[in-house]
C-alpha cells in the first residue's frame, strides 16, 4: 500500500472495532433537564446527602465528558496526521520561493495560501481542537467540583466526630 493511500476513515473504523472487542462500556449522557447548573455558593450549608448528590452528579458528568474527550482526541489524531502530511507534501514547493530559513509556521501559512483545497481540512482540525479544549476545561470543572464536595464531606465528618 502506498503511504498516500492510507484512509483515515478505515483507521477510525478499525480503532472503533478494536475498542469494541475490549467490551469496555461507555457511559451514557447523564439525565439532566438543564444544560447548566448553579453551583452552591456555600457548600458548608449543604447536608451530607446533598453533598453526596453533588458528588454523584460530578462523577456522572466527568465520566461522560471523559468518554467524549477520548472520541474527539482519537478523531483529532487522524485529522492532525492528515493535515501535517498535506502541509509537508506541499512544503517543498513553497520553500524555493521563501527567502532565508523560514519557520514552520511561515511555511504552513504559505502552503495554505497557495492551496485552497486544504481549507476544509484546516477548518475541521480547528473545530476538533476547539472541542477538545472545551472538553478538557469541563473535565477540570467536574474534577474540581467533585474534590470540593469531597473535602466538604470530610470536613463535616471530622466536625461530627469532634462534637
Amino acid at each position: 500500500m502506498n503511504a498516500t493511500e492510507v484512509s483515515s476513515a478505515e483507521i477510525q473504523a478499525w480503532a472503533e472495532n478494536k475498542m469494541g472487542k475490549q467490551r469496555l462500556p461507555l457511559p451514557t449522557r447523564p439525565k439532566s433537564k438543564d444544560p447548566e447548573f448553579t453551583y452552591p455558593e456555600d457548600s458548608s450549608k449543604l447536608v451530607s446527602i446533598e453533598i453526596g448528590q453533588w458528588m454523584s452528579k460530578f462523577t456522572a458528568w466527568l465520566t461522560y465528558t471523559m468518554s467524549l474527550l477520548g472520541r474527539i482526541t482519537s478523531e483529532l489524531v487522524l485529522v492532525e496526521d492528515e493535515y501535517s502530511f498535506e502541509i509537508n507534501s506541499f512544503a517543498s514547493e513553497v520553500l524555493a520561493d521563501l527567502p532565508g530559513k523560514p519557520t514552520i509556521k511561515v511555511i504552513e501559512a504559505e502552503v495554505l495560501k497557495q492551496h485552497d483545497e486544504l481549507g476544509p481540512l484546516r477548518e475541521r482540525r480547528l473545530k476538533l481542537m476547539t472541542v477538545k479544549k472545551t472538553l478538557e476545561s469541563r473535565v477540570k470543572i467536574y474534577e474540581h467540583g467533585y474534590s470540593a464536595m469531597s473535602r466538604e464531606l470530610s470536613r463535616k465528618e471530622m466536625e461530627a466526630k469532634t462534637q
